[in-house]
């Protein structure tokens, strides 16, 4: 019933406008022996400054290389972003996450909104916010590497990247260095001690969080249900990462009853792939460590099954859920 979910490395991505000092908070995290970072090289096609060196920053590459990149699916995703091309090597965050190695990065806000959605449970979003906008302009007219036009059309970016604040998981403004400094510092601490936590808990068999969520599938099919002879009497499990309630229902019984091939309707006909569908039923149940909340759905099967070991057929108002489909 448990589904083990131990959470692995973790990919830190600083999102925010240009010139707000993404790269200066990023390098004084790295220099600073806090927690287990590496930065993120991420591919572009922009020149590389001064400062920089080929495969600590950035992998600089031409148009031609990246477009390769893109055909080979070896980017997870990618950016336009200024007139210079930006992607994420997937090979490599995927090698950090399965190695429980921590990556942090300077993301582009379409890019890391994107990668949260692709790893969900590794993503830290961590906004970096100027102080005004009458600051940020300064700071981008003091880099002096920009024409006024360039930094205009940055400008115009501004309030489209401002907008996804609300949307991360941590806010920094950046008005005093190294204040910004310590509160990213503590960011990362504090998630890697939430992670020790949560694997913690994962060992002890028990759910990463102190509420769970899980679903059933109660089977019927022509005026009965099939219940077990003891507690859960429907199959049941804990939803996986990501996972829908109606999609962990159906993973369920598929695996209690060995008829995922069979299964070809639910929920008075509303499809599997279905974005929401309503649960018949929710409960609560108070556990030592933690409280479950499970959506009881209701399946009417393609047909009879012959009923398991420890399992039996019932008429519905012996089971006492009301079965609508099952008529």
């Amino acid at each position: 019933m448990t589904v083990s979910q131990k959470r692995e490395g973790l990919l830190f991505l600083l999102v925010g406008p240009t010139a707000v000092g993404k790269n200066t908070l990023m390098k004084s995290v790295l220099a600073d022996p806090v927690g287990r970072l590496r930065q993120l090289p991420t591919a572009t096609t922009r020149p590389m400054r001064p400062d920089e060196q080929q495969g600590r920053e950035h992998m600089f590459v031409n148009e031609t290389e990246f477009r390769q990149l893109i055909t080979r699916n070896a980017l997870i995703e990618w950016q336009m972003v200024h007139d210079h091309l930006y992607g994420v090597p997937r090979a490599t965050v995927e090698a950090a996450i399965v190695a429980n190695q921590d990556l942090i990065a300077d993301i582009d806000v379409l890019g890391a909104t994107y990668l949260r959605s692709v790893y969900p449970d590794n993503v830290i979003l961590i906004f970096i916010a100027p102080k005004s906008e009458a600051d940020l302009l300064e700071r981008m007219q003091k880099r002096a590497t920009e024409t006024e036009a360039e930094i205009a059309i940055r400008m115009e970016r501004v309030k489209m990247e401002m907008s996804y604040a609300p949307l991360c998981d941590y806010l920094i403004v950046n008005d005093d260095a190294e204040a910004a400094s310590q509160m990213l510092r503590g960011i990362v601490l504090a998630e890697n001690s939430r992670r020790a936590l949560l694997n913690l808990r994962v060992d002890s068999n028990l759910p990463r969080h102190r509420f769970a969520f899980g679903a059933s599938a109660m089977p019927c099919f022509g005026g009965e249900v099939l219940s077990a002879d003891k507690p859960p009497l429907f199959p049941t499990t804990l939803l996986a990462h990501g996972e829908l309630p109606h999609e962990a229902a159906l993973r369920a019984l598929a695996e209690t009853l060995n008829i995922a091939s069979r299964l070809e309707n639910f929920a008075e006909g509303v499809g599997k792939n279905a974005a929401f569908v309503p649960p018949l039923s929710v409960t609560s149940q108070e556990y030592d460590h933690y409280q479950q909340i499970t959506f009881v759905y209701e399946y009417k099967l393609p047909e009879r099954v012959a009923a398991p070991e420890g399992w039996s057929w019932l008429p519905r108002a012996q089971v006492g859920i009301t079965a609508n489909g099952c008529g």
